[in-house]
């Protein structure tokens, strides 16, 4: 409240307790009233003043009153604008967060799925990397078991003709040394024609040496059998091959004495 309200309120409550005097000593005196003095008309014209002061007391009150119900509005306005707007930025803030959230969570979903990809990728290729692997070792098998297949075939053919060419030098050799050995025989054999066109059978038994182990009649003449076997002895040695394969030929051979 200001000076100027102060002092006018100080007015208006003198006048009003001036006119409640002559209101009061008017109403209880027995005595006519006086004749009033010559100063009446101030007095009636400080009442209306008084009334035209409370009059506009009330309507200054009213207007102080409405201006304080209107501020106590505006700010009771202003108050819930301020939490509507503090709502506002909570609710924003939370949806904010939450939409972050959810971009963060639909990243990390992404990422994921991103690496469950590459994983799966990587798997795949490392399978096919080992399946061409393994075709590559299995074919480099099939084809070194195919060339050793070949090379085994090709061996065991070579093999198979180095043998027959060595059977045939063999059964040459036996049958030279076959023919060194009954020439031999003949050479220590006492000549006599009644062998002529006669045989004899003998197995003869052999070391390395030559040197004649056994002698056996299989049979024929005998007389012939029995110089052919004298023949035999006296030689002791007989023509033999160094050659082992040649060698079994003839360790334990049976030959024929003929003339």
């Amino acid at each position: 409240m200001t000076a100027s309200s102060v002092a006018i309120y100080k007015s208006i409550g003198l006048h009003v307790i001036v006119a409640g005097l002559l209101l009061i000593s008017v109403s209880f005196s027995p005595d006519p009233l006086p004749s009033l003095p010559t100063n009446a008309p101030v007095i009636e014209a400080t009442f209306i003043d008084a009334q035209k002061l409370a009059s506009e007391k009330r309507a200054q009150a009213q207007a102080e009153a409405q201006a304080r119900a209107e501020e106590a509005e505006r700010q009771r306005q202003a108050k819930a604008a301020a939490e509507k707007r503090r709502q506002q930025a909570i609710a924003a803030k939370r949806a904010r967060e939450k939409k972050a959230e959810q971009e963060a969570k639909l990243k990390r979903q992404k990422e994921l799925e991103r690496l469950a990809a590459q994983k799966e990728q990587q798997r795949k290729e490392r399978e096919a990397k080992a399946k061409a692997e393994a075709q590559r070792k299995k074919k480099e098998a099939a084809e070194r078991a195919e060339m050793e297949r070949i090379m085994q075939e090709q061996l065991a053919q070579e093999q198979a003709a180095q043998q027959a060419r060595r059977r045939k030098q063999v059964l040459t050799e036996v049958e030279r040394y076959t023919a060194l050995i009954q020439q031999t025989i003949k050479r220590n054999l006492y000549q006599d024609d009644s062998f002529t066109g006669k045989e004899c059978r003998l197995n003869i038994k052999l070391a390395t040496t030559g040197f004649v182990t056994s002698i056996r009649v299989l049979g024929g003449n005998e007389a012939l059998c029995r110089a052919a076997e004298n023949a035999v002895r006296r030689a002791e040695k007989l023509p033999v091959s160094d050659a082992a394969d040649v060698y079994e030929q003839l360790k334990d051979i049976n030959l024929k004495v003929e003339l």
